[in-house]
């Protein structure tokens, strides 16, 4: 092997040795999730670096590669070219962020790669916090452990794509949100701002998330200045909320701002609009006969067929393929993770009461809800759907927690065991060998 090729790999190899540092250093923060961590992060590192060397991951076929190309062909202009090439908000946003890593340290895919390695090993550390946030210690190690072996978060924090980036905002904006519900405070309040308009950047549906939390936020505000008012007090904190919140909305009410994927405001009340995305994700889905597209008659003819089959619809995104639309061999890996997401449904209707009782988890709910909504409207392909719903996995896993299985590893004799190992009491122990000394 020629000396500038060893080279190349060992650079590669280091990119993913810094990502190591940094876990390491939250490892040492955080010592309660510092297996987690590594596991997540090794786990990660083993599947970018066999899709590297060895063979190519599933679903790493045309978005990862033009991602990829997109940035080289950016960062060739230097850092201040590629600096210059901002997209903005759209799918080209993680094109322009890898290169800017590109014109710094040079193009290799793996440096793609271990930046998605970075962002979901972070995810995993924001899920355990989120998971402590809203429910306790042990509950968070268990949301961590989940998060750590779940099939398409592993597979989507190992490729050049935009998921891990979204899971990472996502999930920090969550955390927010459960702050800002338990302290009322402003920097909670900004920190899930923050995270929701970043997410945006990576795909505009995520923009949903953003209106119904400030919604949210504004409904709170306006209650409690009026009981202000009528106390003849004026909380300033209360009246900038207020203000600012206004500014977000109006600004997206009166159709002068527009966000990639959903269009301004009057494309979300035009049931016109409505019905030809539905039909146009479903015909763009490939073959109706043998592809993954959802069922033909999932699309709505008019208002009311709208109104009736968008449940349906929100149905078969969450949930799809089902067993009567396999028609190919790699159909079932998306019955098996159609089946993850009804176990982790079936577990937060068993957590309802707690959701119900807790404003954070029932904020959480409710911006699931809604994304569930414009996801399944969106998407007509239980293929694309399986990527578009891993985005919103964390809050199916935060809010089904508390139900979660938990799993331990003992250590007897130098042997790891998956199954609890009932502890003896000293006592037993010296009775049990004066027995056998007896005998």
């Amino acid at each position: 092997m020629e000396p500038f090729v060893v080279i190349a790999h060992l650079l590669n190899i280091t990119y993913l040795l810094f990502i190591a540092l940094f876990v390491g250093a939250c490892a040492r923060r955080w010592p309660a999730v510092a297996k987690v961590l590594w596991t997540a992060f090794v786990v990660r590192s083993i599947f970018a670096l066999f899709h590297f060397y060895i063979a190519p991951l599933v679903d790493s076929g045309s978005d990862a590669v033009s991602f990829e190309l997109t940035a080289s062909e950016w960062a060739q202009d230097g850092f201040v070219g590629a600096l210059g090439k901002f997209p903005g908000p759209s799918s080209k946003f993680i094109s322009w962020i890898i290169s800017l890593f590109y014109a710094t340290l040079g193009s290799s895919m793996l440096l793609a790669q271990s930046l998605s390695v970075f962002m979901g090993t972070g995810m995993v550390l924001l899920g355990w916090l989120l998971a402590r946030e809203l429910w306790d210690e042990r509950t968070a190690l268990k949301v961590g452990w989940v998060l750590t072996f779940f099939p398409t978060l592993i597979l989507y924090s190992a490729l050049t794509m935009r998921e891990s980036y979204i899971y990472f905002f996502l999930t920090l904006s969550l955390l927010g949100v459960v702050r800002w519900v338990r302290t009322d405070r402003l920097r909670p309040l900004l920190l899930a701002t923050f995270g929701f308009v970043a997410s945006t950047f990576f795909h505009g549906a995520m923009f949903v998330g953003l209106l119904v939390f400030a919604s949210i936020v504004l409904w709170r505000s306006l209650k409690s200045l009026i009981a202000g008012l009528l106390r003849l007090k004026i909380s300033v904190k209360k009246t900038t909320v207020t203000f600012l919140v206004l500014v977000i909305l109006g600004g997206y009410l009166n159709a002068s701002v527009s966000v990639d994927k959903i269009g301004d405001i009057s494309n979300i009340f035009d049931i016109k609009v409505l019905i030809l995305k539905t039909e146009k994700s479903t015909r763009s889905s490939g073959d109706l006969e043998d592809g993954a597209s959802f069922p033909v008659f999932l699309v709505p003819n008019s208002n009311f067929e709208l109104l009736y089959k968008t449940p349906i619809r929100m149905i078969y995104f969450a949930f799809a393929p089902f067993p009567w639309d396999v028609k190919k061999l790699p159909h079932l890996i998306g019955v098996a993770d159609g089946l993850m997401y009804l176990i982790l449904f079936y577990l937060i209707c068993r957590n309802r009461k707690a959701i119900w009782a807790d404003r954070a988890a029932l904020t959480i709910l409710f911006i699931l809800l809604v994304y569930l909504l414009a996801f399944g409207i969106g998407t007509g392909n239980f293929g694309t759907g399986i990527r578009h719903r891993s985005k919103l996995v964390i809050m199916f896993i935060i809010l089904a927690a508390p139900y979660l299985p938990y799993f331990r590893w003992h250590l007897k004799r130098r042997r790891f065991s998956l199954f609890p190992v009932k502890k003896r009491s000293k006592l037993l122990l010296k009775k049990q060998s004066l027995k056998n000394f007896n005998e």
